[in-house]
């Protein structure tokens, strides 16, 4: 079976990733609007309105105190990306975890 071009993954996964590895102050809607703009401008051929779904909840549910503005959200946008792109959205999140 041969790989996949595409990938849907969500901007919790990303806000986990950062929020694990950087004390970044930015909120949870800030850091998810930066994410997804910064994937439908770099995944080329991606159609903006067809790729992108809004409040997904997340697959860790919506109360505990780990819900909160800058810690974990309770949805997040799900997104259909270009899986080359990984690398640098990775290089990305690392820039975005290190602003404080």
């Amino acid at each position: 079976m041969a790989a996949q071009t595409n990938i849907r993954m969500g901007n919790d996964e990303f806000i986990l990733y950062i929020r694990k590895n950087y004390n970044c102050s930015l909120s949870n809607d800030q850091l998810g609007k930066l994410i997804w703009e910064w994937i439908l401008d770099n995944s080329k051929g991606i159609d903006k309105e067809k790729n992108i779904v809004h409040n997904v909840p997340c697959h860790w549910g919506d109360k505990g105190n780990f819900i909160a503005p800058n810690n974990l959200p309770k949805t997040a946008a799900q997104i259909t990306f270009q899986r080359s792109i990984l690398p640098d959205l990775y290089k990305y999140l690392d820039e975005l975890g290190s602003k404080e």
